[in-house]
């Protein structure tokens, strides 16, 4: 039997509905924020964007999880991230979920500074760049960020979380 692969060749009809299978799937998570990494209008390729992206969270979740958070997978920040704009004003629409069994009393004190010590990491990567964190309680958030990904473009480039763990 033959099964068609992903990407070329595919009718944006059927990226429609491999959008809504993965809008499904991702409705299955409890996630707690909306993040946007933006680069504003820098010329910036896929490839980097994507490079900062991974940067990112090596350092966001070794500040919450601490200098052995490769050895901790169950503790990462799990988060889903959507490119948007990559000709004109390259950003990344994440939205993650943050555990909600925290017991350790040190970790849950940094997970709440996630917002800010989020914004100084990119800044830190992309300093023309701009950071936005934001709570949220609405599944309507996993349209927005899914928007794009109809198109063959974007639908081969999102990226999961799990993409970037050393196995």
């Amino acid at each position: 039997m033959n099964y068609p692969v992903i990407g070329r060749g595919f009718h944006q009809n059927e990226h429609e509905r491999m959008r809504e299978e993965l809008r499904k799937r991702l409705a299955g998570f409890e996630f707690t924020h909306f993040i946007t990494l933006t680069a504003n209008h820098q010329p910036i390729s896929y490839s980097r964007m994507r490079d900062r992206l991974r940067e990112w969270d090596a350092r966001i979740n070794r500040y919450l999880n601490g200098p052995k958070w490769q050895k901790r997978p169950d503790e990462r920040l799990l988060w889903f991230a959507f490119p948007e704009k990559l000709e004109v004003n390259p950003h990344w629409h994440l939205i993650a979920q943050v555990d909600p069994d925290i017991e350790n009393t040190n970790r849950l004190v940094r997970t709440e500074r996630l917002p800010l010590v989020g914004e100084r990491f990119w800044l830190e990567l992309l300093p023309q760049g701009s950071f936005d964190c934001q709570d949220i309680d609405s599944k309507r958030v996993i349209q927005y960020v899914t928007k794009a990904v109809a198109s063959e473009l974007y639908f081969e480039k999102f990226v999961v979380f799990r993409e970037f763990m050393s196995i």
